[in-house]
């Protein structure tokens, strides 16, 4: 006899597209692709994959195994420190798809300041 334990499932929180959102949204979109690039050029990290604006309500971005980068909308509302925090994040993941030992020497290599962000970042909250 097999015992099965059910997983409790969260509800998922929808999230409304009010004009500030859309707002975000199409700031978001005009900036963000620009600036991963530039950041990716100046770290030294190829990058020729897609960035997509979502509004996630769990993080900020993510970093998809086929090169991909998906940014969160509400990093417009960041100071531009921890939005580029974010930004290289993302991008350290092109290179080790962890936050093993080797991610975290190049992420402090790139953005010294990483562990005050960090910090600074959990004061936000995602909208």
């Amino acid at each position: 006899m097999h015992i099965v334990r059910r997983r409790r499932i969260r509800p998922r929180r929808i999230l409304a597209n009010t004009p500030e959102t859309e707002a975000l949204r199409a700031s978001a979109k005009a900036f963000l692709p620009g600036r991963v690039r530039e950041l990716a050029a100046q770290a030294g990290i190829p990058f020729s994959g897609r960035v997509a604006i979502k509004h996630n309500v769990s993080n900020w971005g993510s970093c998809s195994v086929k090169g991909n980068i998906n940014l969160n909308l509400n990093l417009m509302r960041l100071p531009a420190e921890l939005r580029d925090y974010v930004i290289i994040h993302e991008l350290c993941h092109l290179r080790y798809m962890n936050h093993g030992p080797e991610f975290h020497a190049l992420l402090e290599s790139l953005c010294p300041q990483h562990l005050e962000y960090r910090k600074a970042l959990r004061s936000w909250k995602l909208i």
